[in-house]
């Protein structure tokens, strides 16, 4: 534990600079007098974090789901793993925001740990690389989001614990961090496959109790839509607000319709937003097209994850929130080190570029410019 914790903490740090500093400077500079506490941490419980902390503080509303936007039931479109974390962080910090950014702080640094832990156990104990992969995800463009109060960091810290467990072949471990995972956001699904083919591929692909775990960790789930019912009469509601005008009327289509839609709408004011969901929505199908045809190289499970990671968002009428959704593509960052191995000299390069540009997404947070 010790050896990997020195190889994450300086990633951990650096990262934490850069998404702490920058959105408060940000405020700082921009503010008409001199801002207080809470000015300075807005950025940090704006957009999605607002609601994450509504729900906390408040719970979700109960009676029929009302899908009118600007009303409370849009809080049923969010998972409630993270309002939970920030409820019993809040029992010791009294300012909801900062009990917000505590919790990812702290899961930011567990799921730096499970990755440099995964990139050594797949390549035999390779330091270097595990160092570059925590760097690569300490600096990801999008990482201010891991301080944030949104669901990356918990949600990363659960995932990759999971694979990582699956991967050493401790299939009940893996199955309770998946089930961590998919109490924080739908994408926690993901996990499934690799959970399954990682298990049974250790059986000779015959079936065992082993499955039983594996469904269980479904149960965040299915308790969500349990609360549902029991509140609202509606067990779907989850995905009934996804697909309601508060969330831009967004239903399941095929990734080649939605990529075309998002194309046309990078003509628009929101040029930037949109060309990046393209830059990276095709990025990540093509990184997954090619960890597939290495599958002697990747571990299916770890590509399986990565598929169900991209189809979920990429399969809704325009892509919305791709270059955030696709930090958690974790194999993506084992195959950066792969890629680099032989060129080192090309890492540094890279990491100053990716902070650069994390350092100009947490300025548009704290200007209140980001939308995505």
């Amino acid at each position: 534990m010790r050896s990997t914790l020195r190889l994450v903490l300086p990633p951990f740090v650096a990262g934490k600079l850069v998404a702490l500093l920058v959105p408060i400077l940000t405020v700082w500079s921009t503010s008409q007098a001199g801002p207080t506490y809470a000015d300075l941490l807005r950025p940090f419980g704006s957009w999605d974090g607002a609601s994450y902390i509504d729900i906390a503080r408040g719970g979700y509303p109960s009676g029929p789901l009302d899908l009118i936007p600007g009303h409370p039931g849009h809080l049923w479109g969010f998972f409630p793993g993270v309002p939970l974390l920030v409820r019993i962080v809040h029992v010791v910090v009294p300012d909801w925001v900062t009990a917000g950014v505590l919790v990812n702080v702290v899961t930011e640094l567990v799921a730096l740990y499970f990755l440099a832990k995964l990139v050594l156990l797949e390549r035999g104990g390779d330091e270097d690389s595990a160092r570059f992969s925590a760097w690569m995800l300490a600096l990801y463009p999008y990482a201010v989001f891991l301080t944030a109060v949104y669901t990356e960091a918990p949600f990363l810290a659960a995932a990759t614990a999971s694979l990582y467990y699956a991967r050493r072949g401790d299939n009940l471990q893996a199955s309770y961090a998946a089930a961590i995972a998919m109490a924080m956001r739908i994408s926690g699904v993901a996990l499934l496959p690799a959970l399954l083919i990682e298990y049974l591929r250790r059986r000779g692909w015959r079936p065992g109790v082993g499955l039983l775990p594996i469904a269980a960790s479904l149960l965040p789930i299915a308790l969500f839509a349990w609360y549902a019912q029991h509140l609202t009469g509606d067990a779907l509601a989850y995905q009934h607000v996804q697909q309601s005008a508060s969330y831009g009327n967004r239903v399941t289509t095929w990734p080649w319709t939605a990529l075309w839609t998002t194309w046309q709408s990078a003509d628009g004011g929101r040029s930037y937003i949109f060309t990046m969901e393209v830059l990276f929505g095709v990025g990540a199908l093509v990184m997954l097209v090619w960890l597939t045809l290495r599958w002697r190289q990747y571990p299916p499970s770890l590509t399986a994850y990565g598929w169900v990671v991209w189809l979920v968002p990429a399969s809704l009428t325009y892509w919305l929130g791709l270059p955030r959704y696709e930090m958690t593509l974790i194999p993506g960052y084992l195959l950066a080190a792969d890629l680099t191995r032989r060129r080192p000299g090309l890492r540094l390069p890279i990491l100053v570029v990716s902070c650069g540009w994390m350092a100009f997404t947490a300025s548009a947070l704290g200007s209140g410019r980001y939308t995505g």
